[in-house]
């Protein structure tokens, strides 16, 4: 028998392979075509920022920095501007420069120095501040074909959104006035003259590749295989195949810019479609999924996941993330001869009191609850904690209600209290109104626990359960931004900049003109306080940069506080269950989506990784 000979071909080293599930499949994975969880999801894996929100923070992904005032990369720079010349008013409006327009000319940051123009002699020509900001890239991205990521291409996806107007970002459309390449590199945004932007750091367009798709019309963008079912990216992974309703597959970029540092960890990456939670969750339990995203788990009971961890079977991850749930009063209700109950603020300060928040928030969330006491989280950096508060206390409630009016005739504290003196208010009205919210999962039950509590205090609330796109159509039809409600509940997320905005006069909603943003308005509670709009409104006219944008954000919540319009309940949980091994996850702080490092994900035997 002859003998076997030595070779030095080395042992061949087994892909590696990570599979996500996601509970929805995208429609598109066209950066202007699918907001949906799921597209978010996917094209994570595509791109690599280009900027990541961490902990209300941006930290640049593919660019060389933030700018920012101090470092020069964003300036204020006094431009003249003439007659008619298109600017933003010191009501924050975009206006033609005309007779009798208030503005705030250059460096001027507050009410107080605004000027109106006359358009006379020599003040036919004025000095407003121009915001220009300037994103700078690194050097040597490639798209996954190898070619060269530029200015350009920045600037082509800008003009690819403008001429989607107003599907894409119509604000920053409205207040854009250009937005160039100055290099190879270098991308300048530049505001209408007065336009003070408190998120301009996010003003840089998410790159597509010019040399692929700059032939193409809008509406072949629209349905070009290209962008919607393998668009190219810069990020740790590209599409290899989409078998609608089942899957798609991704292997490693080659010209991924962080290659070098090992990452990302896997040669493949599987998103799995798997519908209920149910099947997601047999799925994870069998080794077919190595995650499961927030979608997979809608509709498993969280003690479930919670015996599973107990018994190492899976892990779970949850951290507050970017959404707080709310209770919102109608305080202007359409129907004019409709008996509003609500119009004192002790009354809803009262009912506020009757709500455990931390005990509801400890009820519905595992793991680290988080109550509000104003729309902004603790972990924001613009957050007031002087606010007024309303700690859980029945017995001071109950003496609140009785000192407003409201009086528990029968002594029983689970029977309608009635009404008695109350402005505004027949006598013998009981304490009673319509609580909406979305059926099913966590909101129904915080639903039930309020009205509970709520009982305690002599307050009936009966609660309708309703379908998300029924409840929140538009008005003059839809319930909630119709102003045909009593109370509901939902959730907003949270951002960047405070959402004192959603609750200024401007924004409720109704028929324009006499209501500015029509039945498109965000203020479905009809709150209207000048205090407040005038603080919400000086912290939009100045910058981030400057000690008088954090002091009119809590100054805006102190007086939404005490007014209380609105019930903050809790932040809202991010969360995803995975393998027992997985690691580098990082939601230590609040994430827009828990995708954002997943170049950096790993698992197996003597696997450490760094988040």
């Amino acid at each position: 028998m002859p003998l076997r000979t030595a070779t030095n071909e080395p042992t061949p080293v087994p892909l590696r392979l990570l599979t996500i599930c996601l509970g929805q499949e995208p429609a598109s994975l066209f950066i202007y075509a699918d907001s949906s969880p799921a597209a978010h999801s996917v094209r994570q894996a595509i791109y690599d920022g280009p900027v990541d929100l961490r902990g209300y923070s941006l930290q640049p992904v593919i660019l060389e920095d933030l700018p920012n005032l101090a470092n020069g990369e964003a300036l204020l720079e006094p431009v003249q501007v003439v007659s008619s010349t298109l600017v933003v008013a010191s009501d924050g409006q975009l206006s033609n420069l005309t007779e009798g327009l208030t503005y705030l000319p250059a460096g001027c940051r507050q009410t107080s120095c605004a000027q109106t123009y006359t358009g006379n002699g020599a003040t036919s020509e004025v000095s407003l501040d121009q915001l220009v900001v300037r994103f700078r890239l690194k050097a040597n991205l490639r798209w996954s074909d190898g070619m060269p990521l530029t200015a350009a291409d920045s600037v082509f996806s800008y003009e690819i959104a403008r001429k989607l107007y107003p599907r894409v970002r119509p604000e920053l459309m409205d207040y854009t006035q250009s937005y160039q390449a100055l290099d190879e590199l270098t991308v300048e945004w530049r505001g209408v003259p007065g336009y003070k932007d408190p998120q301009y750091q996010t003003n840089f367009f998410i790159p597509l590749p010019k040399h692929v798709l700059g032939g193409l019309s809008v509406d072949e963008l629209l349905n070009a295989e290209i962008t919607n079912r393998a668009p190219l990216g810069w990020g740790p992974y590209v599409i290899d195949e989409w078998t609608a309703g089942d899957h798609i597959t991704l292997s490693k970029n080659a010209y991924y810019f962080r290659l070098a540092e090992g990452l990302p960890r896997f040669d493949h990456l599987v998103y799995r479609f798997v519908g209920d939670g149910e099947a997601a969750l047999s799925a994870l339990l069998a080794g077919e999924c190595d995650v499961l995203d927030e979608t997979a788990l809608s509709g498993l009971p969280r003690q479930r996941l919670i015996q599973l961890k107990d018994e190492s079977k899976l892990e779970v991850v949850a951290e507050p993330g970017m959404a707080w749930e709310h209770v919102d009063f109608n305080l202007a209700p359409m129907d004019p001869v409709k008996i509003n109950i609500f119009q004192s603020k002790e009354i809803r300060q009262a009912i506020a009191q009757c709500i455990d928040r931390q005990g509801l928030a400890e009820a519905l969330f595992f793991d680290k609850p988080v109550a509000l006491d104003t729309y902004l989280p603790p972990s924001h950096p613009f957050y007031n904690s002087q606010v007024m508060t309303y700690p859980y206390d029945p017995q001071a409630a109950a003496t609140k209600l009785t000192a407003a009016g409201w009086i528990d005739s029968d002594g029983d504290p689970q029977t309608a209290r009635t009404s008695q003196g109350v402005p505004g208010v027949p006598d013998g009205t009981p304490l009673a109104f319509v609580y909406q919210t979305i059926g099913g999962g966590e909101r129904q039950q915080a639903a039930q626990m309020i009205r509970d509590g709520l009982a305690q205090c002599g307050v009936q609330v009966n609660l309708e359960l309703g379908e998300s796109g029924a409840l929140f159509a538009p008005g003059p039809d839809g319930p909630v931004f119709g102003r045909r409600f009593d109370v509901v509940q939902f959730g907003w997320p949270t951002s960047l900049e405070p959402a004192c905005f959603l609750y200024t006069s401007k924004q409720i909603p109704g028929p324009y003109p006499q209501y500015p943003k029509g039945w498109g308005g965000a203020n479905d509670s009809g709150y209207s306080n000048p205090a407040f709009d005038q603080a919400c409104q000086q912290a939009r006219l100045t910058l981030p940069d400057f000690p008088e944008y954090a002091e009119a954000h809590r100054q805006a919540q102190a007086v939404f506080a005490e007014d209380l319009p609105v019930i903050p309940l809790y932040v809202l949980l991010s969360w995803v269950a995975v393998r027992p091994d997985l690691c580098g996850i990082d939601l230590q702080k609040p994430v827009e989506s828990i995708f954002w490092n997943l170049e950096g994900w790993d698992y197996g035997e003597n696997v450490t990784c760094e988040p």
